[in-house]
């Protein structure tokens, strides 16, 4: 039964590179090993780079005015972070942090400029990487102002399961779809109710069993329709 922790945005350049570049970029990197909870980067950081994570996972967020914890999600190996201050100078937007023991590839900005410069392909790599994240972000906005938290839920979890095997398992709790999201745990709670109540859903100690995920995505589709154009 496969499990898989909360994620939010697609593959990194490693699921779309051909071997002989999956070499030279771990030429390039310097690895560095983090503990749990250890910070890996802080908002406003302005030394550019590439972050690959390796092993492990990271979680990516930023502390609210009000002190509290917001989690944007959790990437896991193979994607990649720090893109923006490689292509638009800009400082970092989240504090990271390792999510149990995690490993990083480092890259800084000039061996980086190197590789683009020597290897065009890596640069289609890296647009297609930055659309589909990009398509990804428009469509969370979409979401968070169009769906019902229920149906929101539902097509994160069927995002999550990226399988089309009936029964799929997730570990994932209450807070950490509740931090992603922005919204209470209560109303995390109430939507969950209503998805097992519909048979979508079981859950479990920190985790979440889809027994069907093909019926849920169906769900999904149906709850979340936009009205026809004209």
């Amino acid at each position: 039964m496969p499990t898989r922790t909360l994620e939010y945005g697609n593959p990194g350049i490693l699921h779309g590179v051909s071997d002989d570049l999956r070499t030279l970029l771990e030429e390039a990197e310097v690895r560095v090993r983090y503990r749990d909870g250890e910070l890996i980067q802080k908002r406003g950081d302005s030394v550019p780079g590439l972050r690959i994570v390796r092993a492990g996972a990271v979680r990516a967020g930023n502390v609210g005015a009000d002190g509290e914890s917001l989690t944007l999600g959790v990437f896991g190996p193979g994607q990649t972070f720090g893109e923006m201050t490689l292509f638009a100078d800009l400082p970092r937007t989240f504090d990271v942090y390792a999510s149990g023991p995690t490993t990083i590839g480092h890259i800084d900005k000039d061996r980086m400029e190197e590789l683009l410069r020597d290897h065009p392909e890596l640069t289609r790599v890296f647009l297609r990487t930055l659309a589909m994240q990009l398509h990804a972000a428009l469509e969370l906005v979409e979401d968070l102002r169009r769906l019902p938290v229920t149906v929101h839920i539902a097509k994160l979890l069927s995002t999550m399961a990226k399988t089309d095997r009936r029964m799929t398992s997730l570990e994932v709790t209450h807070e950490s779809l509740s931090q992603t999201l922005g919204v209470t745990r209560a109303s995390v709670a109430r939507a969950l109710d209503r998805l097992e109540q519909e048979g979508l859903l079981r859950r479990g100690y920190g985790r979440i069993e889809l027994p069907d995920v093909p019926s849920l995505r169906a769900w999904v589709a149906k709850n979340s329709r936009l009205s026809p154009v004209g």
